[in-house]
This record gives C-alpha cells, sequence and structure tokens, in this order.
C-alpha cells in the first residue's frame, strides 16, 4: 500500500509512517466514523462537526489514495458510498486504544460549542463495556435523541456488547433526550446519573433502569 505521504518525517520507523498518512487533522476522525459501517457524505457531515465539505473532500481523496477508503459508486445512484477497506478496518485495535486513553485521562463534560454525536457517546461506553467483559445477562438498551432523532441500541450478552444504528424492538430500557443532554449524561459520575438529569428520560421498570444504572457506572 505505499504511497507517497504527503508530509515526511524522514524516520525509518513504522509508527512515523503510519503518521504521515495519518496524521491529518480530520483523518483519524473520518476512519472512526467509517468503521462502524458505511457512510454517504451526509453522515459524514453529521458526525465530523466542525468540518467543511472540501476538507472532507480532500482527507476522503487522501485516504483513498492511501487505501484505506473505498468509494462504492454505481451506475444510476445518486448516492456515492464510503467504507473501509480491509486495511482501514485493521486500524479498529489501535482506535479504541486511543479512545480508551482518553476517558482514562481527558474524560470531562463537552465544553461549550463542542459537537457531540451519540455515535461517538454510545460507541465509548460500549467499548468500556466490552472490554471490562461486564457481564449482566441479557440485555438491550435503546437510546433516542429528540432533536435528531437518532436511535441506537447497546446489546450485551456473556459479556459481549454490541452497539447497532437500529431501534430494538421491546428494549429493557430506553433513554431519551438531546444529543448534547445525552453527553452531559454520560460526563456526569454514576451518582449524578442515579439521581436523574434534567432533560434525560429514562423508561422501563425500576429492575431494568436499576441494572442499567449498575452496568454504566464502569463509563468513564
Amino acid at each position: 500500500m505505499p504511497t507517497t505521504p504527503r508530509s515526511a518525517y524522514a524516520h525509518f520507523c513504522m509508527l512515523a509512517r503510519t503518521l504521515e498518512r495519518l496524521g491529518d487533522r480530520w483523518a483519524l476522525l473520518v476512519v472512526r466514523d467509517l468503521l462502524t459501517g458505511p457512510k454517504r457524505f451526509t453522515d459524514l457531515m453529521d458526525r465530523l462537526g466542525g468540518i467543511t465539505p472540501r476538507t472532507l473532500t480532500q482527507r476522503l481523496r487522501d485516504l483513498e489514495s492511501d487505501g484505506l477508503v473505498l468509494v462504492d459508486r454505481k451506475p444510476g445512484r445518486r448516492e456515492v458510498w464510503y467504507r473501509l477497506t480491509p486495511a482501514g478496518d485493521d486500524l479498529a485495535p489501535a482506535l479504541e486504544e486511543l479512545s480508551l486513553w482518553g476517558l482514562r485521562h481527558l474524560a470531562a463534560p463537552p465544553a461549550p460549542g463542542e459537537a457531540t454525536h451519540p455515535e461517538h457517546v454510545l460507541g465509548g461506553l460500549r467499548l468500556v463495556l466490552d472490554r471490562a467483559r461486564l457481564d449482566v445477562g441479557p440485555a438491550s438498551w435503546v437510546f433516542r435523541t429528540l432533536d435528531h432523532d437518532d436511535h441506537y441500541t447497546i446489546s450485551g450478552r456473556d459479556g459481549r456488547w454490541t452497539l447497532d444504528e437500529v431501534a430494538a424492538p421491546h428494549p429493557d430500557v430506553e433513554l431519551l433526550g438531546t444529543r448534547r443532554d445525552l453527553a452531559d449524561y454520560f460526563a456526569t459520575s454514576p451518582a449524578a446519573r442515579t439521581a436523574g438529569r434534567p432533560g434525560v428520560r429514562l423508561q422501563g421498570s425500576d429492575k431494568e433502569i436499576g441494572r442499567f444504572l449498575g452496568a454504566i457506572a464502569a463509563f468513564p
């Protein structure tokens, strides 16, 4: 996959060579958002708050040139989809470790003006639960945003956890709020979550809500 780097460290080091291709601003975040599945340009713009269309176009071209992104263009279809190649998928463990490092050392509530998206918040929660192999029995939790109509499901079984961009039928617990409410909720302490947060509504039986709150106490 070697290509001509856009900037060179001139170090014979595989980390340096990796950074030559992924060190540009937004590049790793584009990969982050494609790790959850193929996306359209508009899907990426929605998740990458603050990026310009011109910059996103350039990053996608760079990643395609480096063999990390595949552009899916089909005759007769107006929409163009972007997906990771196997080499791009191979970045998943590295990005997971960077996310866990951030949760350990940089966790704080979202700053004013900081873009929030439920996929990023819930992706971190899923990662923490999965790494802990937390087994609370079969679990299904749905998260809905009231301002953007996002819907996600975190499911757990035998200590393994998944995140899907779909609302599962008959979840054990459903959490509703705006995107910002959701980010603020998971940025607070477990005690504050148990006490309840303005703007966030939990639906489910007392038993299932208690099980949910106990499980997410591991985050962050």
